[in-house]
């Protein structure tokens, strides 16, 4: 086989790289502090667009097979959280510890129904709790990024009662978000984790479109086996 050559000056070849890269001779590139810096952009929406960015995001949830709700207020949240308990038959649920849903108070909405809530302790030894999170029916977690382009949850695991385990275990996930949660698609999601983490970034996110889609070699489609088989998504309008 042939073997390239290189021609011309090789140090003024060499020359030309360092200065496209800006290395000085023998330096070293200059460490970049944020590597998303310039990649993306993402348009500034405001409440009527992120409306809009809703009815996207449901026609391409429900067109993968999940279910959707647009929730004007806490007892509309309250009516459809039964509904689902009683469609899917819950027992057992467990939901992430964040913020946002301490201020919806499930635990007030569960305490009149058959089902029962366990919220996903701080703990520092999590080996029981997966086992535990794998036992239970359903699982609720707070959409902190959604894509309306593709229908996409976004989850990063950004704190230690906010667990994958929680939204790919049960066989049955209830997302809750608000409409200020909504952005195009990747872009903003990009900008987003640019702006809340820099280059601190979660060890994991999970995307989730729809119910979980699994093919085998024989194109047999099974639904269920790598995340759950029964998704829901409550959009609360912003303020709510």
């Amino acid at each position: 086989m042939a073997q390239g050559v290189l021609t011309g000056n090789r140090e003024a070849f060499f020359s030309t790289i360092r200065q496209n890269i800006k290395t000085p001779p023998g330096g070293k590139a200059p460490r970049v502090e944020n590597p998303m810096d310039g990649l993306f952009t993402q348009r500034q929406t405001n409440v009527e667009e992120r409306r809009d960015l809703r009815e996207r995001f449901i026609h391409e949830w429900t067109t993968l097979g999940g279910k959707a709700f647009s929730i004007k207020n806490q007892t509309e949240l309250g009516q459809v959280i039964k509904q689902i308990i009683q469609e899917r038959q819950l027992q057992r649920v467990m939901r992430w510890d964040h913020p946002e849903l301490e201020k919806l108070k499930l635990e007030d909405i569960f305490s009149d129904t058959q089902a029962s809530l366990s919220r996903w302790p701080l703990e520092k030894n999590y080996s029981d709790w997966i086992g535990k999170a794998a036992a239970m029916e359903a699982g609720i977690v707070w959409g902190d990024m959604v894509m309306a382009e593709t229908g996409t949850l976004v989850l990063p695991a950004a704190s230690p009662g906010q667990p994958a385990s929680i939204s790919v275990l049960p066989l049955t996930l209830i997302a809750i978000f608000t409409t200020a949660q909504l952005v195009d698609g990747f872009a903003g999601v990009v900008k987003t984790f640019k702006e809340r983490y820099g280059t601190d970034l979660p060890t994991t996110t999970t995307f989730i479109s729809g119910p979980s889609r699994t093919t085998d070699i024989e194109m047999v489609l099974t639904i269920g086996v790598h995340g759950s088989r029964y998704v829901y998504a409550l959009i609360l309008d912003e303020g709510t």
